[in-house]
């Protein structure tokens, strides 16, 4: 079974290319359009990573974090931060809501790939 990734993103062609990219390097991806989406995409998926635009309408990529760290169901999957904001306050922010990583847009997305294999290895 392909790991399946939630990617959240209010970007349609940050996701658009993501989600082919990834989908080429065998994972399942489900997609959220905003924060609210996410949480709801995250209950009814159980994906095994999500990758969490910061900057997103209804609630931001912190709050959507905080959300999910909170509830015991959904507590242990890892969040992967994504952002322009590339700010140390935003990145601190970030690790301190309980993402795992973050990665600056634009990024790699081999650099992408080496992390989420980090990831669901650990």
């Amino acid at each position: 079974m392909s790991p399946k990734i939630l990617l959240a993103d209010d970007e349609e062609d940050v996701k658009t290319i993501l989600k082919l990219f990834l989908e080429t390097k065998g994972y399942e991806v489900c997609t959220a359009f905003d924060g609210l989406d996410a949480i709801d995409q995250v209950r009814k998926e159980k994906p095994d990573v999500i990758l969490l635009d910061i900057m997103m309408p209804i609630i931001d990529g912190f709050e959507v974090c905080k959300k999910l760290k909170a509830d015991p169901a959904t507590a242990k999957i890892p969040i992967i931060m994504l952002s322009a904001a590339s700010h140390s306050e935003s990145v601190q922010r970030g690790l301190d809501v309980g993402a795992v990583d973050y990665l600056v847009k634009p990024f790699e997305p081999e650099h992408l790939e080496q992390l989420l294999g980090k990831v669901m290895n650990a």
